[in-house]
């Protein structure tokens, strides 16, 4: 029965929100907002003009995005797997560093270095060419392949564990050439390589914050953007919004076969046995260790290096375009975020939603959790529609509450509340995936025979849960509040008026050309989410009894 109440609330949080807004793409007339029944008209409308154009943007961009991010994952994880290279924990640390940084903020300190009157203009190394060329598609496309090769690298890494040295001896014994075993091992990854196409591709069609920021500025459209101006047009149009959005969503469905067709067929890739050994890794040495070093710092400069020390650098500046020179370096903005009601006042507001939004989704995840650990079908009807959320663009759940929540039975709309449900919901798939694994590692006796003893289900989750749970519920906690705090889509969409959250603060910033302020912002927030997320995780680790972090160990000796 326990099951039923969590039903209840994913209808509330996921399923009305999403059914009752892709519904008005073939109903306009839905609940009385507009007018007319069955009508195919908002498709029409969604392929023709800017709209056709901002998908066609988006397929091609995440096609680039997703062959790049591939490739640049598949060198990654042989260097990291095969390979005696000495920054190999260092790769590790830069693709968890993407994985948790917003796309948007990648995209504004590329927009500071190269836009007109930025810093490489102030320092007189302006090329005209590279900004040319960065404000459009290729701009696009290398910031996302940047942002979203963790997920490739993620993909591939494990793979190569499955092929053993003895399948390499084998070919060089057969006298394979280096090309002829590239290819086999290849071929043996491919399943791996296309479920990296497929997460990438997925993840960069449905971005909204590069669309927002970089996509905007250079006048090149995409989709995520598109249902953001028609959910924002005079009048509103909520059919066009709604169509762009089952468009979106069916390009992401023909990745998803793809990765499909490739797994129905994965018996032919099956080489992982029992007796299996590891390949030696291949000791680099004269040019190839060079060229690694080269690859991987000018990935790590492009990725993460360039767009932070720019953002930090325009957070020093007076006025943007007046020089690199002492004159024209200042801490005023700083002082501004630090006593300024205006820039405050976001940071605490997104703060205050993050803390409680953030534990009622680990609340509910761990719920969840438990609930997906057991053979049901109600288990299994939930975790499908957790995993098609998990692969719906985060912009679309967020006009679901726009439209869900405006009507005349659910008056939510421009309240608080209904932010922090969009962000509780746009939490609880990832966050319950997260817990699922560790919560299922719990055997089911210790609650057994915690009832035979008389222990209710508060003191069962005192005494059992908590104590044998703590670090992942503390880690997802972090996970979940650090990701509300930059939030866009959802807190885009749906703040209400005159309060601002931090995300859209920064943005608002910036398309107002306060650059400085902006990223004075930005790095003050970053430094004090950063030293909060260390806080925290240092309290509960020093305040718990030591029995409870059994789980810390191995990271400890590793």
């Amino acid at each position: 029965m326990a099951g039923l109440p969590l039903a209840a609330l994913i209808g509330l949080l996921l399923v009305f929100p999403l059914a009752s807004f892709l519904l008005v793409a073939f109903w306009p007339g839905l609940f009385g907002q507009g007018s007319g029944g069955f009508s195919l008209g908002a498709f029409r409308q969604a392929l023709t003009g800017y709209a056709v154009q901002a998908l066609g943007d988006s397929l091609v961009t995440g096609v680039a995005t997703g062959a790049l991010a591939v490739a640049t994952g598949l060198f990654l994880s042989w260097l990291t797997q095969r390979t005696t290279f000495a920054a190999r924990r260092a790769i590790d640390v830069l693709v968890w560093l993407l994985l948790l940084a917003p796309s948007y903020l990648l995209a504004i300190g590329w927009q500071m270095l190269l836009q007109r009157g930025g810093l490489l203009w102030q320092s007189g190394l302006d090329i005209g060419w590279l900004r040319d060329a960065f404000f459009g598609p290729v701009g696009v496309i290398v910031v996302l392949a940047t942002k979203h090769f963790s997920f490739a690298y993620l993909a591939i890494a494990p793979s190569w564990r499955g092929i053993g040295g003895e399948l390499e001896d084998a070919a060089r014994v057969h006298g394979m050439g280096t090309r002829r075993r590239a290819a086999l091992i290849s071929r043996l990854l491919l399943p791996a390589l296309v479920a990296g196409f497929a997460v990438v591709f997925a993840e960069s069609i449905g971005d909204f914050g590069v669309a927002a920021t970089l996509g905007a500025t250079a006048n090149f459209p995409l989709a995520t953007y598109a249902i953001y101006q028609a959910l924002y047009s005079n009048p509103l149009n909520f059919p066009l919004a709604a169509a762009s959005s089952w468009l979106l969503i069916a390009l992401t469905a023909v990745a998803v076969l793809l990765q499909a067709r490739v797994n129905a067929r994965a018996e032919r890739y099956a080489v992982l046995t029992g007796r299996n050994r590891m390949a030696r890794r291949v000791r680099l040495e004269g040019g190839t260790r060079v060229l690694a070093w080269v690859g991987v710092s000018v990935l790590a400069m492009v990725s993460l290096g360039v767009p932070v020390l720019a953002t930090v650098a325009t957070s020093f500046t007076k006025v943007l375009g007046n020089g690199l020179g002492a004159a024209n370096l200042t801490l005023a903005n700083y002082d501004e975020v630090l006593h300024a009601h205006s820039m405050i006042t976001p940071f605490l507001y997104s703060g205050g939603l993050a803390v409680a939004a953030g534990t009622i989704a680990v609340v509910l995840s761990l719920a969840l959790a438990s609930l997906l650990g057991r053979k049901g079908g109600l288990a299994r009807a939930i975790d499908l529609l957790l995993l098609g959320t998990m692969a719906m663009p985060g912009l679309v759940l967020a006009a679901g509450y726009i439209f869900a929540y405006n009507q005349s039975f659910a008056p939510l709309y421009g309240t608080s509340f209904l932010l922090g449900m969009a962000y509780v919901g746009g939490a609880l798939p990832s966050i319950s995936r997260v817990l699922l694994g560790p919560v299922t590692q719990v055997n089911r006796n210790l609650h057994e025979a915690a009832r035979v003893h008389s222990v209710g289900g508060l003191g069962r989750l005192r005494h059992v849960t908590i104590p044998l749970l703590v670090l992942p519920l503390l880690y997802a906690w972090l996970l979940a509040a650090s990701g509300i705090m930059f939030e866009l889509p959802a807190s885009e969409l749906l703040y209400p008026p005159g309060q601002q959250p931090l995300a859209v603060a920064l943005i608002w910033h910036v398309q107002n050309f306060d650059f400085g302020l902006s990223t004075a912002l930005e790095v003050s927030a970053v430094f004090v989410v950063t030293g909060a997320v260390l806080l925290v995780r240092g309290l509960v680790l020093g305040l718990t009894p030591k029995g409870w972090r059994l789980a810390e160990a191995p990271s400890a000796g590793g």
